[in-house]
């Protein structure tokens, strides 16, 4: 599995950042995906770097018609 994200060190480099929550604020203002663990620790997938562009979009408004309940 370690394979498919990058190691603690390569996030280090990746952002310049130690502390966890710090790599986040980076991640975020760059716009890389990721995944901040239960322990806090943050997980990027390695194709969020190696193919931008390539992780889910998220919608800008919410699928409000998912509320309404089928006929």
């Amino acid at each position: 599995m370690s394979d498919s994200f990058l190691t603690a060190d390569e996030l280090e480099d990746l952002t310049g950042l130690v502390q966890p929550a710090a790599q986040v604020r980076w991640l975020l203002k760059n716009d890389v995906h990721h995944y901040v663990r239960a322990d806090g620790r943050v997980r990027v997938p390695r194709k969020a770097i190696d193919e931008p562009g390539t992780h889910l979009e998220r919608p800008s408004q919410p699928n409000f018609g998912a509320l309404r309940a089928p006929r």
